[in-house]
C-alpha cells in the first residue's frame, strides 16, 4: 500500500496517461487503479484533478520553444517493406488549447525539418493532440510526410501544412499502427515531389543555445536564416533526405 504522497503521483501519471481514462489505451486495470489510488490518496473529485493537472500541463507548453515542442515527446520507428525503407520520427503534444501550439506553426515547421535532418529521420510529424476535445491535427512539413500522411489517415488538409485527424489520439493505438499497414502495403514515396526545406543546409536552421535566463535551462535555436523573412514557407517546404544533392539546393520560399 503506497503512502498518500506516492498514490497521488501515480494517480496523476494514469490520468495523463490515459487522457483522464477518455483515450484509447485506457484499460479496466487502470480505472481500478484510479479508484483505488484515489481513495489512498484522498482525491475526493478525480475529474477536478484531471482538469486542474492538464491545465498546468497546458500551461507550461505555452512557454516551451519550439525544438522542445518537436523533441520532447518523440519516437522514431524503423521500417523495412517492399516500398519504403528508413526511419519516420513521430512527435506529440498534448494540450487543453491546440490554438496557442498551432500559434507557433511557422517556427515549428523549420524546427520539425532541421530536426530531421540533424537525426538523418526519412520523414517527421508532430500530432497536436487537443485532450479536451480529444482530437488532434497534424503538421506537415513536407511534400513526403504528406504523401504518406494522405494515404494513411485522408484528412482534409488546411494551410498546406496542416491535416485533421478527427478524433484519433493516440500514437500507440491510432497514429502509428495505420502508417505502419499503409507502409506494409506498399507505400512508396512518389517520384518527381518537389524540392524543399530539407534541401536546406543544416547550419542554415541556425544552432542550438541554451537560454541563459531560463532557470530550467530551455534550449532554443537561434541564428537561422529562414527568420524574419516576412513570407510563409511554402508548402512543399521538406521531402526525403536521401537524395546526395541536398545541400546544394536552395531554400524556395513563396510570396
Amino acid at each position: 500500500r503506497p503512502e498518500k504522497g506516492i498514490a497521488g503521483m501515480l494517480l496523476c501519471a494514469i490520468l495523463s496517461d490515459t487522457l483522464n481514462l477518455q483515450g484509447p489505451t485506457t484499460t479496466d486495470w487502470d480505472r481500478l487503479m484510479v479508484a483505488v489510488l484515489a481513495e489512498i490518496a484522498k482525491v475526493h473529485n478525480i475529474q477536478l484533478l484531471a482538469q486542474e493537472q492538464f491545465k498546468a500541463k497546458s500551461k507550461e507548453l505555452a512557454t516551451l520553444s519550439s525544438h522542445a515542442l518537436v523533441n520532447g515527446d518523440q519516437k522514431s520507428f524503423s521500417f523495412d517493406a517492399s516500398g519504403f525503407k528508413g526511419d519516420i520520427g513521430f512527435a506529440v503534444v498534448e494540450t487543453t488549447d491546440s490554438d496557442i501550439i498551432l500559434a507557433k506553426t511557422s517556427r515549428l515547421i523549420p524546427e520539425m525539418a532541421a530536426c530531421k535532418k540533424e537525426k538523418k529521420l526519412s520523414f517527421l510529424f508532430l500530432a497536436i493532440v487537443n485532450i479536451v476535445k480529444l482530437k488532434s491535427s497534424l503538421l506537415i512539413c513536407g511534400p513526403g510526410e504528406k504523401s504518406l500522411a494522405q494515404a494513411a489517415f485522408g484528412g482534409e488538409i488546411s494551410n498546406g501544412n496542416l491535416m485533421d485527424l478527427g478524433n484519433r489520439v493516440s500514437r500507440k493505438k491510432e497514429f502509428i499502427p495505420v502508417l505502419t499497414r499503409v507502409i506494409n502495403d506498399g507505400w512508396r514515396r512518389p517520384e518527381n515531389l518537389a524540392r524543399g526545406l530539407s534541401s536546406t543546409k543544416l547550419e542554415e536552421f541556425g544552432h542550438l543555445e541554451v537560454d541563459p535566463s531560463d532557470p530550467y535551462g530551455s534550449i532554443e535555436r537561434v541564428g537561422s536564416s529562414l527568420e524574419n523573412t516576412g513570407k510563409p514557407i511554402a508548402e512543399n517546404c521538406d521531402d526525403d533526405d536521401d537524395d546526395d544533392d541536398d545541400d546544394d539546393v536552395g531554400l524556395t520560399i513563396v510570396a
